[in-house]
């Protein structure tokens, strides 16, 4: 409607107006989330007409819906710079709902950039500017994001208060949508401080509404939350019942995500019924719908054979290694042994036994190129599939062996450390390459393919024989010392300490290299990072002495 409208004013005005530019901005508005190409396309022809007619009101707004638009793209500067640009405008001209727009644009800006601290700052602001003009439904808003960014925290006592002040606005302001939303929030947040029980009671409450409502999109999403939480709490049937409602609903919407949750969900209903042919038959419904959204079945069929070809051949590679390893050792164990014994006679044997030793020596210095090479064959199947992290991993296991050094650790530990760097994000082979070089904040759903990623490695890994620990490693390498990590939320000294080494490197090389959904953040802002999370996300003595190698010493990823 809005497109005819525009078609309308430009027909019927050969001159540019007012009319055009609010036609314009009113048509970015809907847009940034789906198209931010167009919307910001838009938003700058706006901006031009505004400009060329001197209209600056609008250009506060032009500004803000660009830096919206940028967000969505990934370009996070870019969004901050014109975000920060309408508030400007906004507080000269003591426009109160212009500024808590933009504030709350800025917020989204931080939020989406995982700035927590300042995505908070911002928000807190607009919810003030809100309640002082009485704007009820901003500041239903506001605390609903608020909540989830507390939630994104881990701390989920303040996210349950501020969703719960979200709900209050919304029952004072008679939305039922914004109550549905907000009951479907709480019983996240309730999931995951454990009160399943609580949860269950507010899935229940937004599935009544949205079913009222026939909100479709919000009661296929209530159906998965109450049915992954019943199979959970072992009431099977009634998980069904909700389970195949949602898939219902999403085949008919056509929710690929909703569905896709719904496969997913079936299949581990069926795994807890016992039955694995069901559970097998919906995973295998997850899967090829999950490549038909993330990807082109040729492509998928060729990583897959690809995968499959690379993961043999290191197979029966690390064997011979293993083999050629342990005849060496007893080589070298009988040569110590022979050697002690001839000590008596050195004059006359000192040159053969010399000789043997060189041979000995570069008979393991080929066997340990050999196995180099086959490390950083695996690491570069990775990097194949996930060129935007072309070089991660190498980097990574350059300042993960400078911190183990730094901190005295053992030789075979440091080797450990270094070999495990190399391959510890093998996993992401197992993840549609769509979802890697995606710009922009991943769903939740793309979120969770990713921390499949850790185990992924550990299943292929823990196939060779390595002379270390390598899978149990790479599995643990994305756990936080509070338990907030994954696959398994390990907690501080259950992690391995090569594991928390490698977390804290992989940190400082990702924040410092560019990304597909942000630009670079730099080495400051990643060892601010390591910083602020001390003790909490990342081990102690590993920050201590990882901003020794960076900060004192020198350390450069070149």
């Amino acid at each position: 409607m809005l497109q005819k409208k525009l078609a309308n004013i430009r027909k019927s005005d050969s001159n540019q107006s007012e009319k055009e530019i609010t036609v314009l901005l009113d048509l970015a508005e809907i847009l940034y989330k789906t198209d931010p190409d167009e919307a910001c396309n838009l938003a700058e022809q706006a901006l031009l007409i505004a400009q060329k007619l001197e209209i600056e009101i609008h250009h506060a707004k032009c500004y803000r819906i660009k830096g919206i638009s940028y967000s969505y793209r990934g370009e996070y500067e870019k969004a901050l710079d014109f975000s920060l640009k309408a508030l400007a405008i906004y507080e000269d001209t003591n426009d109160k709902p212009g500024i808590f727009s933009a504030l709350n644009s800025i917020g989204i800006i931080y939020g989406k950039s995982k700035d927590h601290s300042n995505a908070l700052k911002y928000y807190l602001r607009s919810l003030a500017i809100s309640e002082e003009i009485g704007d009820k439904k901003g500041s239903a808003t506001t605390n609903n994001n608020i909540g989830n960014i507390y939630q994104d925290q881990g701390d989920f006592d303040k996210a349950l208060k501020f969703a719960e002040r979200s709900l209050q606005s919304f029952t004072e302001l008679d939305d039922d949508l914004g109550i549905a939303t907000s009951f479907n929030n709480i019983g996240i947040i309730l999931k995951f401080k454990g009160d399943l029980t609580a949860a269950q009671e507010q899935f229940k409450r937004a599935y009544e509404i949205f079913y009222r409502i026939e909100y479709k999109t919000g009661l296929a999403a209530s159906c998965n939350n109450l049915g992954e939480l019943l199979t959970v709490q072992g009431e099977f049937k009634q998980a069904r019942l909700y389970l195949d409602q949602a898939l219902k609903i999403a085949r008919e919407t056509d929710a690929k995500y909703r569905e896709i949750c719904a496969y997913e969900n079936l299949s581990n209903l069926c795994k807890e019924m016992g039955d694995f042919g069901g559970a097998l038959e919906y995973y295998k419904k997850y899967n090829d719908l999950s490549h038909k959204v993330f990807s082109d079945e040729s492509s998928k069929n060729m990583i897959q054979l690809q995968i499959k070809f690379e993961t043999e051949k290191k197979k029966k590679e690390a064997a011979i290694y293993k083999l050629k390893n342990i005849e060496l050792q007893d080589e070298i164990s009988e040569r110590i042994h022979f050697e002690e014994e001839l000590r008596k006679h050195q004059d006359q044997l000192e040159e053969p036994i010399n000789e043997r030793t060189i041979e000995l020596k570069n008979s393991y210095n080929k066997l340990e190129r050999g196995f180099q090479g086959t490390i950083v064959l695996i690491s570069k199947i990775t990097e194949l599939r996930d060129p935007y992290t072309s070089g991660h991993q190498i980097r990574v296991a350059k300042l993960a062996s400078a911190i183990a050094r730094e901190m005295g650790l053992p030789e075979e530990k440091i080797e450990a450390i270094h070999i495990a760097s190399l391959v510890h994000d093998i996993g992401k082979i197992n993840i549609p390459q769509e979802i890697l070089s995606k710009p922009g904040i991943l769903s939740d759903l793309e979120m969770k393919m990713i921390h499949i990623h850790p185990q992924a490695g550990y299943s292929i890994l823990s196939e060779i024989n390595f002379p270390w620990p390598i899978a149990e490693i790479v599995r643990e390498h994305h756990e936080y010392i509070d338990g907030s990590g994954y696959p398994r939320g390990l907690k501080a000294n259950d992690i391995k300490i090569e594991a928390r080494i490698i977390c804290v490197a992989d940190v400082i090389e990702a924040m410092s290299s560019h990304r597909p959904y942000r630009a670079i953040l730099g080495l400051k802002e990643a060892v601010r990072e390591i910083t602020d999370n001390e003790g909490i996300l990342y081990d102690r003595d590993i920050v201590r002495a990882c901003k020794k190698v960076i900060c004192e010493k020198g350390f450069s990823f070149d």
